[in-house]
């Protein structure tokens, strides 16, 4: 997956996990990913920033996580399973918004599409503005750049009671017929064989 990340994603991820070694962390989680987005730079960045999220104003939040005496600082630092969602996330993400690359505002997007986790909540501690708010701002700004690449359009034939049942499926999830469609492919694929 990784190498579908833009520069700037992939750099998320070194500084989130640098991040989580300096604070004694044995995993990376949500809030130290936020740590990397704001630090990356990036669209994603460039709206915590015009939100007045501060990389000060974050790490003085990660000091009260209690650091984990036992950590290695020295081996791999693996993901949270609520990292790894919101990685697994910032592709749908992605895909929605028929983009090519996972960028910054396609991570903190999906950072933000979980209200519950650390880094959600550290974020809406700090900013001035509610997570609506700045959901619609990333929506917009991923709207007015989209990315070219190739886009493949495959026909796909249903009969009618196929396409009547995915039809109902797609309105009960709030989607579209062709994005559930896709999120369905895609769920498929990542599925180990």
């Amino acid at each position: 997956m990784f190498e579908r990340f833009s520069d700037h994603a992939r750099r998320v991820v070194i500084v989130a996990a640098e991040t989580a070694r300096t604070h004694h962390q044995p995993a990376v989680g949500t809030e130290h990913l936020l740590v990397g987005i704001l630090e990356a730079g990036g669209p994603g960045g460039d709206a915590l920033t015009s939100w007045e999220v501060t990389t000060h104003a974050v790490e003085s939040k990660l000091t009260d996580i209690s650091p984990d005496e036992g950590f290695d600082p020295t081996g791999h630092i693996p993901f949270t399973p609520k990292t790894k969602k919101i990685i697994e996330s910032s592709l749908r993400q992605t895909a929605l918004f028929g983009h090519e690359e996972i960028g910054t505002a396609h991570l903190l997007l999906a950072l933000l599409d979980d209200p519950a986790s650390t880094g959600s909540r550290i974020l809406t501690e700090i900013a001035p503005i509610g997570i609506t708010e700045m959901r619609e701002h990333l929506r917009r700004e991923l709207e007015q750049h989209p990315t070219t690449g190739p886009t493949h359009v495959i026909p796909i034939r249903l009969s009618d009671v196929e396409h009547t049942r995915a039809d109902l499926a797609a309105r009960a999830a709030g989607q579209r017929l062709d994005t559930w469609l896709h999120d369905r492919i895609v769920d498929a694929l990542e599925q180990p064989e």
